[in-house]
């Protein structure tokens, strides 16, 4: 199989330029895990691979869906087996965060009944009126063990989950586990930090996405995107743009830090208890270990 290995973690961890040197040392393309980076445009805030970078090593689903558009576990399969139908001959890496989408791509999507337009609508309309706070508390009363990998604001994927439970009276997590099409089990290599070290970095990395132009990326956006995309879903954009002082601004700043810490922990929840993985510290010679068990 032309996928060597995954290389799995929470944001901010540090999996970027440990992905470079591990396809450098395979001859492999990195195949983006990441529901987030998918968006043309929205590249600074949700770290997506800059220019030198992809001149190192070739990157897909990465900085390639127009933002009007919604990106699913499923849009993510189909392109994957797509791309390793046309290249059987080339190496491969996994790497990013989400892991809905690396789950689904190894034991295969769920087959869930449909569910009847009203009330996807009916949800819509109280996430409107109520807000997606509302919303994500009905989503943790329903399916607690999948929407606790959600973040509050993902109001895409809460409604997905409150609506397949309104539909059939059964958790999304329960049809999640039998599953169809799946391309099989992979090492999947899990990078780790000590919890307070990884959030001063969350906490540093946020501070340098303003400094490389976060801000400016996001009016810019602004201008030519309607809010109404469901690219604005990545974490801080709407929040920055909402800003209208410089006070402001630094309350929104340690919100979005607060927030940005608050999606590691869920990562890390969602990963230890769904999927198997091969821990790894990123303070031992992190490239070393996984050379060690391939």
């Amino acid at each position: 199989m032309p996928i060597l290995f995954a290389l799995a973690g929470a944001t901010g961890i540090g999996k970027s330029e440990l992905s470079l040197r591990l396809a450098e040392s395979f001859n492999a393309e990195i195949i983006g895990v990441d529901s987030r980076q998918v968006y043309r445009g929205f590249c600074i805030g949700t770290a997506q691979p800059e220019t030198a970078s992809l001149q190192r090593v070739k990157h897909h689903l990465v900085d390639f869906l127009d933002p009007m558009e919604t990106f699913s576990a499923g849009a993510f399969c189909r392109l994957v087996k797509e791309l390793l139908a046309e290249n059987p001959h080339k190496n491969f890496i996994m790497v990013g965060g989400t892991g809905l989408y690396l789950q689904s791509l190894m034991l295969g999507l769920p087959k869930i009944p449909a569910v009847p337009e009203g009330i996807r609508a009916e949800l819509e309309n109280f996430t409107q009126e109520n807000g997606a706070g509302c919303l994500y508390k009905m989503a943790m009363e329903v399916d607690p063990e999948l929407a606790a990998g959600v973040e509050p604001n993902n109001v895409k994927r809460l409604i997905r989950i409150v609506e397949v439970f309104k539909a059939t009276g059964r958790k999304l997590s329960d049809f999640q586990k039998v599953r169809e099409g799946g391309i099989g089990n992979m090492s999947v290599f899990w990078l780790q930090r000590e919890r307070d070290a990884l959030y001063r970095r969350i906490d540093a990395r946020v501070d340098q996405m303003l400094k490389d132009g976060w801000l400016e990326e996001i009016r810019e956006l602004a201008k030519t995107v309607p809010l109404s995309a469901p690219a604005w879903q990545s974490l801080g954009y709407r929040e920055l743009l909402q800003a209208k002082n410089d006070s402001e601004m630094a309350l929104v700043v340690e919100e979005v830090k607060k927030k940005t810490r608050n999606y590691a922990k869920r990562q890390l929840t969602w990963f230890r208890g769904q999927m198997e993985c091969i821990p790894v510290d990123m303070e031992k010679n992190p490239l070393q270990k996984i050379l060690n068990c391939i």
